[in-house]
């Protein structure tokens, strides 16, 4: 089974053609494909539209969020709902709900899982990768956490460390929950993705791969929601701490 996690603020606009699209990899790819879909507190109709989509898609879960929390709580009540359904061979993956990154990916991603890899990321900086409409700031921001990550803070076999598109093996997120608790996931901000990786990365015998994906940032319908400045400084600590951490 693959379990697919969609922490959704504000996307009416966004969920509505990425669920067609979903449907489309679930009928040719992966027919045990599930949605869930964490509505982290939103103030326009994201709500009313899963709540419709899901009666004429059972594959469909919500789970709203009382007030917005914040994407790192989003994940968390995304991954504890999954887990509490899989079983240690499925996989859960993470998909940003705006529509800027295609589900057609995730059947190459699953191909990396089923090769033997425990966590494979949709990544910007492989050959094949291509970006479309995203702000020069945030490319900025990606190619330089890129280039001083792999350089300073390395994950073997991973180049792009924020991107939230990815696919775990349910057996690693476990162990990883029964590891370190509650502090497995402890930013707030967007910077808790770098942070899940290294966490992951402390446990022995987890591997990591990637592969290329086209994200269309110029089909995002909405305002972006990261404060670049906010998450650099976020980053940045958090990359710190980790380095200390393993010395």
């Amino acid at each position: 089974m693959v379990i697919l996690i969609l922490p959704a603020y504000n996307e009416e606009a966004a969920l509505p053609p990425l669920l067609d699209a979903i449907e489309a990899v679930r009928n040719a790819h992966i027919p045990d494909l599930r949605v869930i879909v964490v509505d982290d507190g939103s103030t326009d109709s994201t709500v009313e539209i899963i709540q419709g989509e899901s009666k004429q898609r059972a594959w469909v879960r919500l789970i709203p969020h009382d007030r917005n929390r914040g994407l790192s709580q989003a994940i968390q009540t995304g991954f504890r709902a999954a887990l509490s359904d899989a079983a240690p061979g499925d996989v859960i993956v993470t998909l940003d709900a705006d529509n800027t990154q295609p589900p057609d990916t995730i059947p190459a991603m699953l191909a990396r899982i089923e090769a033997g890899e425990d966590v494979v990321v949709a990544s910007r900086f492989r050959p094949g990768a291509k970006v479309y409409g995203v702000p020069f700031m945030r490319r900025l921001y990606s190619r330089a956490m890129s280039i001083l990550f792999q350089a300073a803070f390395p994950v073997h076999g991973i180049r792009d460390y924020s991107c939230g598109f990815r696919a775990y093996r349910a057996a690693v997120l476990k162990r990883a929950y029964d590891v370190y608790g509650e502090g497995f996931i402890t930013e707030q901000g967007f910077a808790c993705m770098v942070e899940i990786l290294f966490q992951l990365s402390h446990l022995d015998g987890v591997t990591f791969g990637e592969v290329p994906f086209i994200l269309r940032y110029d089909l995002k319908p909405t305002a972006t929601k990261m404060r670049v400045l906010r998450n650099i400084a976020d980053t940045l600590r958090l990359a710190l701490k980790h380095r200390l951490g393993r010395r």
